[in-house]
């Protein structure tokens, strides 16, 4: 029960952090980054809480797996919103977020049999992920003379966290096809 409302959490708190990332001002800017760095927050305790209690179940996994998705959604969007995405980085967004559609499409279809699971190179996409959408919605960052080199950075980050997703996404096609060929 917990872990579900935790995950609930994470899902109100997307309006606000999309408004926030819409408006220009560094304030503004500064909230959606502690609402975007709460929200992992909840991510990594909902499953933690869920698995130390007992409390997985089907429909929390599915909770989870959409806040997640919508998390990135919102924080891709309101950044391109607020015009804060140049056209790489924005490219990049749509791949992580795609790449979603495409996991759940095929994971509906093949289920257990793909075995996706938060291995290695997932947790490289994540983090990527994560510091690269976190560095472009902060107005500033310690280490960066400006909001422009930050972001900068961010996009790069991002970029990489793209590349770092179409790998994933070719193993999970290559061992759908696989499954698909055997059956």
């Amino acid at each position: 029960m917990l872990p579900n409302l935790i995950t609930g959490l994470r899902l109100l708190l997307l309006p606000p952090l999309f408004i926030c990332l819409v408006l220009v001002d560094s304030s503004a800017r500064w909230a959606a980054l502690g609402l975007y760095l709460f929200a992992g927050l909840t991510d990594v305790l909902d499953g933690r809480i869920a698995r130390a209690t007992g409390q997985t179940s089907v429909f929390g996994a599915a909770l989870d797996l959409l806040a997640d998705r919508l998390l990135t959604l919102t924080a891709v969007l309101g950044l391109l919103a607020g015009g804060s995405m140049l056209p790489g980085p924005a490219l990049a967004g749509m791949i992580i977020i795609g790449r979603g559609f495409v996991v759940s499409a095929l994971e509906r279809v093949w289920g257990d049999q793909l075995d996706i699971t938060v291995n290695g190179l997932e947790k490289v996409k994540i983090a990527l992920q994560f510091a690269g959408l976190g560095l472009m919605m902060a107005p500033w960052a310690p280490g960066f003379p400006t909001d422009a080199d930050n972001h900068e950075v961010g996009g790069w980050l991002l970029i990489a966290c793209a590349g770092v997703t179409l790998a994933t996404l070719a193993i999970y096609i290559r061992r759908a096809v696989r499954i698909a060929r055997r059956g």
